[in-house]
């Protein structure tokens, strides 16, 4: 009783091990497919325009940030003197964690709308894979999809927000003059 068991379990099994088999094969490419291209990701953000327009953006950005600078010189004056060094260190890290934290901020806008781009293409395409150029070693032209996602991103008006403003508190020697909205 037990080895007859075991032979139906054994048999199921393999029925439903075969007929996984022959399913997973129903969907298989044909060989010589590919399902994997390849893209140079900084060749697209340049040449589609994005790093264009990220440059523009952070421009506005470092000039906002000198402007605030030169409004908060005017607040030295009325400092005293041994305090007008700590206060202007306080305000040039500000701007400082202020430029970084929006050139990190329009980075990931340039690269968000590459990848966004890059799942429609993939998706559309029917492809199982994009990966970037550089983590190949040698990559067959046909492969290389950077051309069509460059075109594709050609026309994409990347919204990086609204240029931080900078305003100056009045002087207080306890706090940095600097903030920025």
């Amino acid at each position: 009783m037990k080895r007859n068991l075991m032979r139906q379990m054994t048999g199921a099994v393999i029925a439903v091990m075969v007929a996984g088999t022959l399913l997973v094969g129903c969907d298989a490419k044909q060989a010589g497919e590919v399902e994997m291209k390849f893209i140079n990701v900084e060749k697209v953000a340049l040449d589609s325009g994005l790093v264009k327009q990220e440059q523009a953006y952070l421009k506005a950005v470092n000039e906002n940030l000198h402007k605030g600078l030169q409004l908060a010189e005017k607040n030295y004056a009325t400092l005293p003197a041994d305090k007008v060094a700590a206060a202007r260190q306080a305000d040039k890290k500000i701007i400082a964690q202020q430029w970084q934290g929006q050139q990190r901020a329009a980075r990931q806008v340039v690269l968000a709308a590459v990848k966004q781009a890059t799942d429609a293409y993939r998706t559309e395409k029917k492809i199982a894979a994009i990966m970037p150029m550089q983590t190949a070693v040698s990559v067959a032209p046909e492969l290389d999809v950077t051309a069509d996602l460059t075109t594709k991103l050609n026309a994409t008006k990347l919204d990086f927000g609204k240029v931080p403003e900078i305003t100056v508190k009045a002087a207080d020697t306890a706090k940095p003059a600097v903030a920025a909205k």
